[in-house]
């Protein structure tokens, strides 16, 4: 169970500093003095930051490999709570793994969702 908990504030902790990697343009100022720039100009989009940028590209690919481990969370706690033949412990084990689980998918989906909405704001 601890190590569920750490597993998902790792993850947390992995994809909150995403958002703030985001609000920084590394070729704002450059752009600003320089609009002529290779770099600035033909209409493309940052490839940090931009709609298919490095930032949104990595936040879906941690969102996923999460939401993919807390769903085989789920399945082993299911498992566990249909094998535990009575035993009350094994079975309120099973059901905090399976809410830990739960809240693991919903604090994913809502930072991946802050991730990508302010991405996409930039």
């Amino acid at each position: 169970m601890k190590r569920l908990i750490l597993a998902l504030a790792t993850l947390f902790c992995l994809l909150a500093p995403a958002a703030t990697a985001a609000a920084y343009n590394p070729l704002g100022q450059a752009c600003q003095s320089n609009s002529s720039s290779s770099a600035c100009s033909g209409g493309t989009k940052d490839p940090i930051s931009g709609p298919n940028g490095v930032l949104k590209k990595v936040t879906l690919i941690i969102a996923t490999i999460g939401g993919v481990a807390a769903v085989i969370i789920i399945i082993v706690a299911g498992l566990q709570m249909a094998t535990a033949d009575g035993d009350s412990q094994r079975v309120a084990n099973a059901r905090k793994a399976i809410i830990f689980a739960a809240v693991g998918i919903i604090i994913i989906v809502a930072a991946a969702s802050i991730i990508t909405w302010v991405v996409s704001k930039l």
